[in-house]
């Protein structure tokens, strides 16, 4: 969850958010090739999806890094995620892999970020779990609200990736089954005008019932999206563009 979006909640989060965090578990168990790493989390936000990856990977060490932490923020994060390490600047200390989601809409200059992350934090050999949000035509007030500026077609991403001097292992959309929902809401902006109401996924109180339903419909597309990535190197539209990279001629590319 980006900082932005946090706020007063519970433990009720959005099925977007927990279907979201089980599908990249789930490709850094299958793909990272090792019981333990050494993982930076580049724009962490309140470090929720990094708490559940030490939860499933005990053997990974995972520092958090976001520039907008501030020391009340690191303490507050350090108590509630113990085995995770905070900080708002990694210096030139190296990791085994990188996880890059949904940050690079945030930054102006994404390839020289990408390339610089690579460069100063990512050990030869190493691996890069990266996601963005998909598709121009769905930027709506909702990405002006968390400060993105742009969404990526999947050949924007590979460019992008390409350019920084990544290979791509496999890659795909993620919630192929939310983009004509969000494909209506664009049109209807477009229309009638943006509504001044701004919410993330911080603010979601839906019922038990609701979560679960919701949950279980994402996780169904969540886990085709994962079977199609990493069984077939197809894989559908979807809400999000994903790739998981390794640094040209360590191999594995497509």
């Amino acid at each position: 969850m980006d900082l932005v979006e946090r706020g007063a909640h519970g433990s009720n989060r959005h099925p977007w958010e927990v279907s979201r965090a089980k599908f990249f578990l789930s490709l850094v168990g299958r793909l990272s090739q090792s019981p333990s790493a050494s993982v930076l989390d580049v724009g962490s936000g309140d470090a929720w999806l990094a708490g559940q990856l030490a939860a499933v990977q005990s053997e990974f060490s995972i520092t958090c890094w976001d520039v907008n932490y501030v020391p009340e923020q690191i303490a507050e994060l350090q108590h509630d995620y113990p085995r995770l390490s905070f900080t708002t600047s990694p210096n030139d200390q190296r990791f085994d892999g990188l996880l890059m989601l949904d940050v690079v809409e945030h930054v102006e200059d994404d390839v020289a970020f990408v390339r610089d992350a690579i460069e100063r934090h990512l050990r030869p050999g190493g691996w890069l779990l990266f996601s963005v949000p998909a598709y121009q035509s769905l930027f709506v007030a909702h990405d002006r609200w968390l400060r993105h500026f742009r969404r990526y077609s999947p050949s924007q991403g590979r460019t992008l990736l390409a350019s920084c001097g990544l290979d791509i292992v496999t890659d795909g959309g993620l919630f192929a089954s939310l983009l004509p929902l969000r494909g209506l809401s664009a049109l209807k902006e477009r229309a009638m005008g943006a509504s001044e109401d701004a919410a993330g996924v911080g603010s979601w109180n839906g019922g038990p019932l609701v979560t679960r339903v919701m949950t279980g419909a994402l996780d169904v597309d969540a886990r085709l999206s994962l079977y199609l990535g990493t069984h077939t190197h197809r894989s559908l539209p979807g809400l999000s563009y994903w790739a998981f990279c390794r640094p040209q001629g360590s191999g594995g590319g497509h």
